[in-house]
């Protein structure tokens, strides 16, 4: 299927109000996955077509650093 094109955004106000509302969302975001690690809540991410969890990356993390 053929994926149409699109038109650019050239009102400033339109511009405007969608990075405000990407940074609501980002904040929103941050304070989820902030929550979440405090109950002790993995956090997932797709990191180069692979699934991870926080957990898992700050455990590479802290063996690298004990393996320096």
């Amino acid at each position: 299927m053929k994926q149409e094109s699109f038109e650019p955004v050239t009102d400033a106000e339109v511009l405007r109000q969608a990075i405000e509302m990407l940074a609501i969302g980002n904040v929103a975001v941050h304070r989820a996955q902030a929550s979440n690690r405090a109950l002790g809540i993995p956090n997932y991410y797709s990191i180069g077509g692979h699934v991870v969890s926080d957990r898992e990356i700050d455990d590479k993390s802290h063996r690298a650093v004990q393996n320096v």
